[in-house]
Order: structure tokens, then sequence, then C-alpha cells
């Protein structure tokens, strides 16, 4: 009885899971307009930026951290589900981070 209850009053309705999106979806934005405006005020052209790899992995960590996040808030996902993708795209961003130092360290 009590479990039932509880799973109650954590889900979430409809106009939250909205609200939710809204939210993630202006947070990409404003990070996507940041960047565009980091790239105006650099020397670099946009064809490079947009052809490079690490451009395309960005974008997706970021895509897929947002749709995690509103999945995981709008109960869709379990917390160990969530902690799992969350954990697999940090040790993935470590690790290029770390192989980027050593390969500059041998040069």
């Amino acid at each position: 009885m009590e479990t039932e209850i509880i799973e109650q009053t954590m889900e979430l309705k409809a106009e939250y899971i909205v609200g939710l999106s809204v939210l993630a979806t202006i947070g990409i934005v404003t990070m996507w307009g940041m960047f565009w405006n980091a790239v105006a005020k650099s020397d670099e052209k946009i064809m490079d930026i947009l052809k490079s790899s690490s451009f395309f992995k960005t974008v997706t960590v970021i895509g897929v951290i947002a749709a995690t996040v509103v999945l995981s808030l709008a109960n869709r996902l379990d917390g160990n589900i969530t902690g799992a993708i969350l954990s697999g795209i940090a040790g993935y961003v470590l690790g290029q981070l770390s192989g980027k130092t050593e390969t500059t360290k041998e040069k």
C-alpha cells in the first residue's frame, strides 16, 4: 500500500515533462550560441571545426546527457540506468583527456 502511494507521488505530470524538455532545449541552444560566439571571436575556420571529429563527439555527449537527464527526471529511466549512462560518459570524456595528455608528453 505504501509503495503505491510513493510511486504515485513521484510520477511527474505531462506538463512538467514538457517543461523539462523545454528547459533542456534552452540550455542546449544557449551552449550552442556560446560556442558559435567563441568561434566567431577565434581565428579558426568554421569548416575546419565542423569537419573535426571532436566537434561531433562533443555534440553527441551533450545530447546524450540532456536526454538522460530529462528522461530520468520524468521517471522514464531508473536511477541505476541513469547512473550507468552518466558514468559511462564521464569515463569516456576522462579517457579522451588522458589519451591527449599522454600523446602530448610523448612528442
